[in-house]
């Protein structure tokens, strides 16, 4: 029920945001527009039913290790 309450408060917003955002003719905007809102619904999805999601800082440290250790290399 929660659930609904907020999908409907988002659709809300977007009935109010859309047209502003679709007079400026930016494609790219829009784009990230709507993955921003799709994010935040999941964000909201995600902690109403306490679904366990990794943290983001795995993807830095998985990003990083392999470039650290190339720097490392290149410059020891």
């Amino acid at each position: 029920m929660m659930l609904l309450f907020f999908l409907v408060i988002a659709a809300g917003c977007v009935v109010i945001d859309l047209p502003l955002l679709k007079q400026k003719g930016r494609p790219r905007d829009r784009l990230v527009w709507v993955l921003f809102w799709i994010l935040g619904i999941a964000a909201v999805y995600c902690s109403l039913y306490k679904i366990k999601v990794p943290s983001p800082l795995y993807l830095v440290m998985f990003i990083y290790k392999p470039v650290n250790s190339f720097f490392e290399m290149w410059f020891h």
